[in-house]
């Protein structure tokens, strides 16, 4: 390339990156909540400012170094025609040469210049089992408190998967059914209830993945709800609003207190978790009779206790 196009192409080099950074900015209407956008401008600046003047760099030095090479090749070969050696050991010179300039700009970091700039390797984060816990959707339930409580089953069902113990319970054995997909609704929609109605940023991440994985026909977990309900949900204009999801849980309570609420009372699961509330509750008593010194000395056999046969001597030898 000769002198005078090198202005014209850093300058359609340049323009064209200005473009890019200035249609990307006037779009107002997508939420970034990770800072996607100015990462993306930083990688383009970084990426080419840094490769211009690397290709800068290696074209100066190439053609110099192209130059002498072939000057001292061409001088030989004029001077030492019949020298077949010099014209491929020349030959050679310069392939080995273009060899080391190719590995060089490709081993460079602005050849990776995404990878380089914007850091994707560190931002690698833990694999999350839940879009929950992926947005930072705190865990703790205030039902953990009725953990050690017995699951009474007269209790209304919408009241009873607050408790976490039963929900999980009741999820598995919705599983072992293939119809745990009304369950997992209802967690999922349980985690965004917890989130602030001014954390609108959030709410609407988690009402997509709720709409997209239990909502939209033919989604993995699609849920039984009416069509209705569904184009309701689907043609809302406001993902974050409180009541989004309110009239599809209630109709898939009714689904499962109809089907599977009937079916769980005389399952192994819910006797698995009976036991599992009993053997609590023993724990709990036993931990609590430890500190009392007076019911452990009830349970001492009178044949076992020393004290017995003193007491009954006076009376044995009258």
């Amino acid at each position: 390339m000769s002198a005078r196009w090198v202005t014209p192409s850093m300058v359609l080099h340049s323009a064209y990156v200005v473009i890019f950074v200035g249609l990307t900015r006037s779009i107002q209407h997508v939420n970034f909540r990770f800072d996607e956008l100015k990462d993306l401008w930083r990688g383009v600046v970084v990426s080419t400012v840094s490769l211009g003047m690397l290709l800068l760099l290696i074209k100066l030095f190439h053609w110099l170094t192209m130059f002498i090479f072939w000057v001292v090749a061409y001088i030989l070969n004029e001077i030492h025609e019949d020298v077949e050696w010099l014209r491929v050991g020349s030959r050679f010179l310069l392939a080995l040469m273009t060899s080391i300039f190719i590995l060089a700009f490709f081993s460079y970091s602005s050849s990776q210049p995404l990878l380089s700039q914007i850091s994707l390797r560190k931002r690698e984060g833990p694999r999350y089992e839940s879009m929950g816990q992926a947005l930072g959707i705190p865990g703790n339930e205030i039902q953990l408190q009725r953990q050690s409580m017995a699951i009474d089953c007269n209790e209304p069902l919408d009241k009873l998967l607050l408790d976490k113990r039963f929900r999980q319970s009741f999820m598995a054995f919705a599983d072992s059914c293939l119809a745990g997909e009304s369950v997992h609704f209802y967690e999922e929609v349980l985690e965004l209830g917890k989130l602030p109605a001014d954390d609108t940023v959030r709410r609407i991440y988690m009402a997509r993945h709720i709409i997209q994985k239990y909502i939209v026909a033919g989604s993995p977990m699609e849920v039984n709800i009416s069509h209705r309900t569904r184009q309701q949900i689907l043609n809302s204009a406001d993902l974050a609003h409180p009541d989004l999801f309110k009239t599809a849980l209630n109709e898939l309570l009714q689904l499962i207190k109809t089907n599977l609420a009937r079916e769980y009372w005389s399952s192994m699961y819910y006797m698995k978790l009976q036991e599992a509330g009993a053997k609590a509750n023993g724990h709990d008593l036993e931990l609590a009779m430890s500190w009392n010194v007076t019911p452990r000395l009830s349970y001492v056999h009178a044949a076992d206790d020393p004290f017995h046969q003193d007491n009954l001597m006076p009376s044995q030898q009258s």
